[in-house]
């Protein structure tokens, strides 16, 4: 299974979990699904609790706040918005050894959406 198949579907996840909105401004356009720590991170790449959707500013664009362009502040808001116990359980998820197996994620990420 192609990654590029995965990360398509992580990503229709995390914005359906987010009720197809932005979860900083709450826009329902031009959608981003967000990668909270690295995609370069195996472990957590297709975590669905490693994903964040945001509207295409505050994922790149917007000069206040932008998840790419203010990342501290990025960091900061989440931490909030999710809490410090979840960032911390993330953030240790993230630094593990694991490499999923994909047929494993492609099987729950599409159960994932069809129950979201």
């Amino acid at each position: 299974i192609k990654e590029s198949v995965l990360d398509t579907l992580w990503a229709k996840v995390v914005k359906k979990n987010a009720s197809n909105q932005c979860e900083y401004c709450h826009k329902t356009s031009y959608l981003n699904a967000h990668h909270v720590f690295s995609r370069s991170k195996h472990c957590v790449r297709w975590e669905p609790s490693n994903g964040v959707c945001l509207c295409v500013a505050h994922h790149v664009f917007s000069s206040e706040f932008s998840a790419h362009k203010a990342p501290a502040e990025f960091i900061e808001w989440i931490k909030l918005y999710r809490g410090e116990d979840w960032y911390m359980k993330l953030r240790l998820q993230a630094h593990g050894e694991y490499k999923p197996d994909n047929e494993k994620v492609k099987e729950r990420l599409t159960s994932l959406l069809e129950t979201l």
